[in-house]
């Protein structure tokens, strides 16, 4: 039964067709019985909503918007600041602690975490002691940086038993920390290389009770452990060093007297300069002294092999240069003599010079006189063996080049050389101008010659005036 009606229980939606009016029809049923041909209510339902969404933005877009019309501005009131605040939610409805007991929880708290560590042991045998005293005699440990035992006893029964905070006069809350002391190299001179290394023990810059006396431990761990005034006095390279061992032995020879023939008083200040420069150098060092040594030794080898004898004859041949008259006259001729010989010579290595100069100039010339015979003879035998159409290509090309140079020629004309025609007309020019000026020349003569006279008559007129005035 439900099937059988369920074809007249469909409608159809019709629209008129009167142009510009959307209203509804009367209900028409299928003319179809038991097909659904009838229009969808759910889409219906969508068109109707469209249709009034339309007619209300029609109405809204207009004049009679009301957000459109005049709004006088709206006098806000506020009686004191952060009067309209917007109020934020809150997020719990427990209230907040009261300063006093956050603070007395927060002290509740460090007294409980001070009062219950453990103290160290303060025996000998132990890694603790062992640690903080890595020496017994620079140990600067007291009995004021731990807490004492029976302190310790003290304070605990007094926290089981009386109120927090108080306790005997001896005892201490909490501990006072100390630095340990640095264990640094101790500085040795360059020449000890097979001593063994020795440490020894400094205080921290750390450890000062005020900042001005961290700053003076800190300047003076500079100064005798990292020593940065020897890196800015001594570079890598060693000049400061080297000029400084100059500056001592220009010293050194200054002060000697130089008197004495033998030289004795300057090998020793060489002698101690160098064995400045041994013992100052920390890589070659050992290397220099070694030279030193074996070069001392071969000096007095070689004086040792040498007898006395020979020594006496040659320091008497010395006394005998030295006291030996020598005249002004005979120096001054020697002198010149040396002179005109330096001069001879001059003159004969400048004409070595010369002649060599013309001979490898005429070697060269000769040398491509052959080279140019030769290639002409292979030229002529090779045209020979050449084919006709080699020798065509050959021929083109000495064209090519013949007619480059021609090129070359005609553009270095038209840029330097001008012509002849040229030339003519403006030598002809210079002479017309030559001529002109000669002749502006002999009128300017003329006519000084002619002003000349009148001048002389106009200036004896001035005097007579001058003279009757």
């Amino acid at each position: 039964m439900a099937e059988e009606r369920e074809p007249e229980l469909y409608l159809k939606w019709k629209h008129c067709e009167t142009p510009g009016v959307k209203t509804l029809c009367n209900l028409k049923h299928c003319e179809t019985p038991g097909v659904k041909t009838l229009c969808n209510l759910k889409k219906l339902l969508n068109r109707l909503q469209k249709d009034h969404r339309e007619d209300v933005y029609l109405y809204i877009s207009g004049h009679l918007n009301p957000n459109k019309l005049y709004q006088p501005p709206e006098t806000i009131l506020q009686h004191w600041p952060n009067a309209h605040r917007p109020k934020g939610e809150r997020a719990s409805e427990v209230g907040e602690p009261p300063a006093g007991k956050v603070a007395r929880m927060k002290e509740a708290l460090a007294h409980f975490t001070i009062h219950t560590a453990l103290v160290p042991s303060e025996a000998q045998d132990t890694p603790l002691f062992r640690y903080l005293n890595p020496q017994a005699s620079l140990s600067h440990t007291s009995e004021e940086d731990f807490l004492p035992v029976e302190a310790v006893r003290e304070g605990k029964e007094e926290k089981k038993g009386g109120p927090p905070g108080r306790g005997p006069p001896g005892w201490r809350r909490r501990e006072e920390l100390r630095l340990p002391d640095l264990k640094v190299l101790c500085y040795q001179e360059a020449g000890s290389r097979g001593t063994r290394d020795r440490h020894h023990y400094v205080s921290s810059y750390l450890a000062g009770a005020t900042s001005a006396d961290r700053y003076r431990m800190f300047l003076r761990f500079q100064k005798e452990v990292l020593a940065k005034q020897d890196l800015l006095k001594n570079d890598f390279t060693g000049s400061k060093a080297a000029a400084g061992h100059e500056r001592k032995l220009q010293q050194e020879l200054q002060k000697i007297c130089t008197c004495s023939p033998q030289q004795f008083n300057r090998l020793h200040v060489f002698g101690k300069v160098f064995e400045d420069i041994c013992n100052s150098s920390l890589i070659f060092g050992d290397l220099l002294k070694k030279v030193k040594d074996e070069y001392e030794l071969y000096m007095a080898t070689l004086l040792e092999s040498q007898p006395a004898a020979q020594y006496e004859a040659l320091l008497a041949q010395l006394k005998a240069l030295g006291q030996r008259p020598v005249k002004t006259a005979d120096m001054d001729l020697a002198r010149e003599e040396l002179r005109m010989l330096v001069t001879a010579t001059k003159a004969a290595l400048e004409q070595n010079d010369r002649l060599r100069s013309e001979l490898e100039m005429e070697v060269a010339l000769l040398q491509s006189a052959k080279e140019r015979s030769e290639s002409s003879e292979k030229h002529i035998i090779d045209e020979n063996r050449l084919t006709l159409t080699e020798k065509v290509e050959k021929k083109r090309c000495e064209i090519l080049s013949k007619w480059d140079e021609i090129q070359a020629l005609e553009k270095e004309i038209k840029t330097t050389l001008v012509h002849t025609g040229i030339s003519d007309i403006t030598e002809n020019r210079i002479k017309s101008i030559e001529h002109e000026a000669i002749q502006l020349e002999t009128e300017n003569m003329i006519l000084k010659k002619k002003i000349k006279g009148p001048l002389e008559i106009y200036q004896g007129i001035c005097k007579i005036r001058g003279n009757r005035r």
